[in-house]
């Protein structure tokens, strides 16, 4: 009886989720859809490295709390900077912050949410394609197919991530309206004002929603054969486009935004790799044979499906080109795609075989998503895909930080400009701003002139003009990867030997070095000893880097403590009393960067 009573309750909890009717169906699409979560899960258990634009939209959001006042302008460059700086991520560093370090969860926070939202966005998209028609074998026997161009935007978190949930609901939104239900324009348009103050990409979901549109229209004008008719049947589409203006403004830089987007989305973006083509991903092979499959089971498709039916393949087609052109599109199309074509081929000569095929062999499907769950699982388990990491060292990517840099920097207190690479500024900023400045992080045309990144990729390069590459923005110091091209060069400083020497550039010295990362300061700069932990191993720094350790609360008491030394030290000059005897002194020195100038 009470095993007869679970079953009930399980049947009804797949049924309620997977929407599906008989009990043994619903245990073999759970079995197969279990493989593909799982299957997903272990293919993107290596992307669990932070991603560097992490830092610096925290660390906005952070200096947002101190101030009491949204900063319009740049604050963490020495470089030539943009004014006003539109930093459409900064919703984002919000959120970010508000589940890491705000809430005390730390990394914690930061799993939890990837997590959430990856499971959200796998849900949605299943919901969509499930009203539009799709049999759950269907959709669980061609889902893996989008994997090798669909997990670009899963690392841990990147704003694209949201992205995806909000296209996902959207699409699920777009599936009411075709159902008569007028009420999610209200919705849509309360997720659209958050979708763009968290990622720009809302861009997407207003040209989705343009692509509806004329569907809707150019359908009730067919079935109607009157413009007012069609007018009358998609009021509730023009109402809420008209809303979308409206939306645009709410954000902390008003209608500067839009100047900002227009100029974003135009500019190319030769010198990121993400933006390159497909065929220059991580594993081309495979990528676009996986990505040619999709393509032709949508061309396929449209052989077979009404044209009433196929409703999206505009804007799908835009998509899957935008994805050839660029690799982070990737995502996009792989979303797109599954809510869509899997409801399409369900209606062809093949998807009505593929659905016999798994009835027929119906123990045997059981059996294979079985073994694919456990493995997948398994695998994704060994990799600790529930655990963000800040690697000191690259290792299934170029992208590393330096966290022995920061520790080396805070313990000597240093204060100054830094020569940063591309991936490394945020989490310069992130670490030790206000006592350092960079000279480029992530932000890219949200903060920097375009030559500033120019310069940067010729001197890490290590080109020919290097040296004067090096002494052309005011730096007190300069970051480089060990990997890079200027490192070899470099020896220079250390070595008479090693090459031609710099004479020019002989106020350069070595400061630091690890397995990853050096750094070069001016012999002037700070008297900064030097530090050889090459032969120590490299640490994550996850867990500090999302502790209370650089919460808004710790900068306040910073900036409390700065302004109290500066007080004491008036009161010094007027009473002529030795520093040593303010009691100020020793509780300021382990949080602000100035050393005792009696002992030191």
């Amino acid at each position: 009886m009470r095993q007869s009573q679970l079953a009930g309750l399980l049947h009804q909890a797949l049924h309620s989720n997977l929407r599906v009717g008989r009990s043994r169906d619903a245990i073999l699409i759970a079995w197969l859809l279990l493989a593909v979560a799982c299957g997903f899960l272990a293919y993107v258990a290596r992307v669990h490295e932070v991603t560097h634009d992490v830092f610096h939209e925290m660390a906005l959001f952070r200096e947002t709390l101190v101030s009491g006042s949204f900063p319009t302008h740049d604050l963490f460059a020495f470089t030539p900077t943009v004014n006003p700086s539109i930093h459409h991520e900064w919703g984002t560093g919000a959120i970010l912050y508000l589940v890491s370090v705000a809430s005390g969860l730390g990394l914690a926070g930061i799993a939890i949410l990837r997590l959430l939202l990856i499971g959200a966005l796998w849900l949605s998209l299943y919901r969509v394609a499930r009203m539009r028609g799709a049999h759950p074998y269907i959709f669980a026997c061609v889902a893996a197919f989008t994997f090798p161009f669909f997990w670009v935007g899963f690392s841990t978190i990147r704003a694209q991530l949201f992205t995806l949930v909000f296209l996902a609901a959207q699409m699920w939104m777009q599936e009411l309206d075709c159902r008569g239900r007028r009420t999610w324009v209200i919705a849509w348009w309360l997720m659209l004002v958050a979708w763009l103050n968290i990622h720009a990409g809302f861009v997407v979901g207003v040209g989705m929603f343009g692509f509806h549109c004329l569907e809707r229209f150019g359908a009730a004008w067919l079935q109607s054969r009157s413009f007012a008719g069609a007018c009358r049947a998609t009021w509730q589409l023009m109402l809420a486009g008209s809303c979308v203006v409206l939306a645009l403004p709410i954000n902390p830089y008003g209608w500067q935004y839009i100047p900002y987007l227009l100029h974003a989305i135009a500019m190319p973006r030769p010198l990121i790799v993400e933006w390159h083509a497909l065929w220059h991903t991580y594993s081309p092979e495979l990528t676009l044979l996986a990505f040619l499959v999709c393509v032709s089971l949508f061309v396929y498709c449209q052989r077979f499906v009404r044209v009433s039916r196929l409703r999206g393949a505009a804007f799908l087609s835009l998509t899957a080109y935008e994805a050839l052109l660029h690799i982070r599109h990737g995502s996009l199309c792989g979303a797109v795609w599954l809510a869509y074509v899997p409801a399409w081929l369900t209606h062809t000569p093949l998807g009505r075989s593929m659905i016999r095929s798994v009835d027929t062999y119906r123990a045997s499907f059981v059996r294979v998503s079985q073994v694919i769950a456990v493995t997948c699982m398994l695998f994704a388990c060994a990799n600790q895909f529930w655990r963000p990491t800040l690697p000191p060292a690259a290792k299934y990517s170029e992208a590393c930080f330096p966290s022995g840099v920061v520790d080396y920097f805070e313990q000597h207190h240093f204060r100054g400009n830094l020569l940063t690479p591309f991936a490394q500024g945020a989490y310069i900023s992130w670490t030790l701003y206000p006592n350092v400045r960079v000279s480029l992080d992530g932000r890219y045309e949200v903060a920097y002139k375009d030559q500033v990144m120019l310069d940067h990729d010729q001197l890490y390069k290590g080109t020919e003009d290097w040296p004067k590459l090096l002494e052309k923005y005011p730096c007190d110091a300069v970051l480089v990867d060990q990997n890079s091209g200027l490192r070899p060069l470099l020896e220079v400083f250390r070595d008479a030997n090693a090459g031609q020497p710099v004479p020019t550039l002989s106020h350069w010295q070595f400061v630091y070095e690890d397995g990853a990362f050096v750094v070069l300061a001016r012999n002037a700069t700070q008297n900064l000893p030097y530090r050889d932990s090459r032969s120590e191993p490299l640490l994550d720094g996850a867990h500090l880097a999302f502790s209370n350790k650089y919460s808004s609360r710790a900068r306040r008491l910073n900036a409390s403590l700065v302004s109290q030394v500066t007080r004491a030290g008036f009161a010094v000059l007027i009473s002529r009393q030795p520093l040593r005897s303010t009691a100020i002194w020793s509780a300021a020195v382990p949080f602000v960067g100035i050393r005792d100038p009696i002992s030191h």
